[in-house]
């Protein structure tokens, strides 16, 4: 017999974060669930650690990829490997509070939608609101219809049927890290399926990972290079330099410490 719920994270050298979330998910969920964590070949001994206190219950699967394979394809992996019929992506640089099986519930009673928590980072402030897809035509209606703008949302917790994962294309393995969020939420956009808030708030460091593999600049590259597989994935390239200019300006007028990396990123992107 499966999981209710299955927990899927991916691990890369995320120290004793990862070991945290387990110990988050051991003592405040009580449903019938499982954990399977995917490691990218991580050489700090975070994975050694978390089988050697976890390994012993059998709600815990453990395996590697072998190699750095990025975010999708560890999650897709892991997906084929879970038994559950709801799967809850979560980053391992999270801690899930008491309460979370309230949620799981109402997940299980209406399976339909895709779920999201609301996020709090170190400093208390909470993040995860719904951001516009950037295009032409969504951030037209994000400032002059609001109400019929689509939404993407951060990907550190994603609660999603397997029937409903299934139909978004599960995770684009186009992507290595970054973007790989927006692709899946416009999917589920394009596929008429609601996503809706939960209750729980989720406690979320960030960039447990990412933070150690690459420099303010590199992240900037890395996250335009994703956004660029994006737009040929999607639209065209006329699209693509359309919103760029769009968000040349943005920060132009509202985030000017913003443009110089953005540029810098843009032109570095280009040259490859």
């Amino acid at each position: 017999m499966g999981a209710d719920i299955s927990i899927i994270i991916v691990n890369y050298n995320t120290g004793d974060l990862l070991l945290n979330c387990l110990r988050s998910i051991c003592a405040n969920v009580k449903i019938n669930y499982e954990v399977v964590v995917a490691d990218n070949a991580s050489s700090d001994g975070s994975f050694d650690k978390c089988i050697a206190e976890f390994s012993q219950d059998s709600r815990y699967l453990f395996f590697s990829t072998g190699a750095n394979l990025g975010f999708a394809k560890a999650n897709n992996m892991a997906a084929d490997r879970a038994t559950g019929r709801i799967f809850h992506f979560l980053n391992p640089d999270t801690e899930v509070p008491a309460g979370m099986d309230t949620d799981y519930g109402k997940v299980m009673d209406s399976p339909d939608a895709v779920y999201i928590n609301p996020l709090v980072n170190g400093d208390g402030s909470l993040e995860n609101a719904g951001m516009p897809f950037p295009t032409v035509k969504n951030m037209f209606l994000w400032y002059f219809n609001r109400k019929k703008a689509g939404l993407w949302f951060r990907g550190a917790s994603l609660i999603v049927s397997r029937d409903n994962f299934e139909k978004a294309g599960r995770w684009c393995e186009d992507y290595f890290m970054y973007a790989e969020d927006l692709d899946f939420f416009y999917n589920i956009h394009l596929n008429s399926v609601p996503v809706k808030y939960l209750q729980c708030r989720i406690f979320h460091l960030g960039g447990g990972s990412s933070s150690k593999r690459w420099t303010g600049s590199e992240r900037e590259a890395a996250v335009e290079a994703s956004n660029r597989i994006f737009y040929a994935k999607h639209f065209t390239h006329r699209e693509y330099i359309l919103i760029k200019v769009y968000f040349l300006f943005h920060y132009i007028f509202r985030h000017p410490s913003r443009v110089l990396p953005y540029v810098k990123a843009w032109i570095s992107v280009s040259r490859d």
